[in-house]
């Protein structure tokens, strides 16, 4: 005789689980998954595509913390003279630096209901079955952000040595992002890196600065 089993949801092991967002590495993750393109949304080519982008996103905040350009300062290009990495994500309030993120009213790192609401449904999707894409993106996301945060390891920075952009000389490193669109800009001394130099990435386009001293 068949004997069928039916298995609690406790008892069942998930494809993925995020860090509390209430800790670093778990917003930093949070950011992560929802700057970039999963499968079947606009921008997605890869998962290397959108792994590459989770990597020079947190680079673009390592970047802002490590690596300030001279004569720039952290607040011209961060809006914060803080060199956390929560007030780098947070900086500028609810439309702010990052979209969506920022301290509530008694200095909590949040986010708006659409993130919550965005990842909740990634989750759903990555735990649902044996271990997909789905799976495989969100569990980079966590890995990349605890590594970080514990100071392990720093992604491969693809901007790191440009120093030109057609005839603009530029300080290497990307300074910024936004969704590539031809109508977004992140406006200043921000210089659009092109598609020839890997500047778009999983429907982000990435910045760096003009160099003031060329």
């Amino acid at each position: 005789m068949a004997v069928s089993v039916l298995l609690q949801p406790s008892l069942v092991a998930a494809n993925v689980k995020l860090p509390s967002y209430r800790s670093t590495e778990g917003y930093l993750c949070k950011l992560l998954l929802n700057e970039v393109a999963f499968p079947g949304e606009h921008g997605y080519i890869s998962e290397q595509d959108t792994m590459r982008a989770m990597d020079n996103i947190l680079l673009v905040l390592d970047a802002r913390i490590h690596f300030i350009p001279s004569p720039y300062t952290r607040y011209q290009v961060a809006q914060t003279s803080s060199e956390k990495l929560l007030d780098i994500i947070t900086a500028g309030g609810k439309h702010g630096q990052v979209a969506g993120f920022y301290r509530n009213r008694f200095g909590r790192p949040i986010s708006e209901p659409r993130v919550e609401q965005r990842i909740d449904y990634l989750l759903r999707i990555a735990n649902d079955g044996k271990p997909g894409r789905f799976a495989r993106l969100m569990n980079y996301a966590v890995q990349r952000s605890k590594d970080y945060v514990k100071r392990l390891k720093r992604p491969q920075n693809l901007y790191a040595h440009l120093r030109w952009v057609a005839k603009t000389p530029v300080t290497g490193r990307a300074y910024s992002w936004m969704t590539d669109r031809h109508y977004y800009h992140s406006g200043g001394n921000y210089v659009r890196i092109p598609n020839n130099l890997r500047g778009s990435l999983s429907g982000n386009r990435f910045f760096t600065l003009r160099d003031l001293k060329r």
